[in-house]
């Protein structure tokens, strides 16, 4: 699953995924989730008292999203489910340094904000995937027709709360 050209491409980018759990027989609860890979899973550092892990303590299956998306149809992504093993205690620290140290650079948890928030992050999800879907729209015809003619509209971020 992993080897696909596409999936490997958007799981060696530090992007932010989409992990979504059954929360119930009519609800899915989707969160955005920090990763990293490990050997021929997808690893994600979480809290213990989570919603993600009590879903997932009811029912082991997930979906992952990733997706690198642009103005217009330049967009890819992946879809990727899979079995979740909830990893704890020693085990899963390791996994879980490995998941921060793709998104915080060395030292940053010098600071003891950072530090605090870090540590919230006591479990490990080790996904094993069964199957992936991929779409990837940036070479397509229309993709070159908007980017030609200018008529993508940029996407907007929010500004980062103070």
């Amino acid at each position: 699953m992993l080897a696909d050209t596409l999936v490997r491409y958007l799981l060696e980018a530090r992007l932010i995924g989409v992990l979504a759990t059954s929360d119930s027989a009519t609800s899915i609860h989707a969160v955005p989730m920090w990763y990293a890979l490990d050997d021929d899973c997808v690893v994600l550092a979480t809290g213990a008292r989570s919603r993600k892990v009590r879903n997932l303590q009811r029912d082991p299956r997930a979906t992952f999203v990733l997706h690198d998306s642009r103005p217009g149809f330049e967009i890819c992504g992946t879809s990727i489910s899979a079995e979740v093993e909830i990893v704890r205690g020693p085990q899963a620290l390791g996994l879980v340094d490995r998941v921060h140290a793709r998104y915080v650079a060395a030292g940053a948890d010098e600071d003891s904000e950072v530090r605090r928030f870090l540590a919230s992050d006591d479990v490990a999800l080790r996904l094993r995937p069964s199957t992936a879907l991929t779409w990837d729209e940036r070479s397509s015809s229309a993709s070159a027709a908007l980017r030609a003619r200018g008529g993508a509209l940029p996407l907007v971020t929010t500004d980062p709360r103070r």
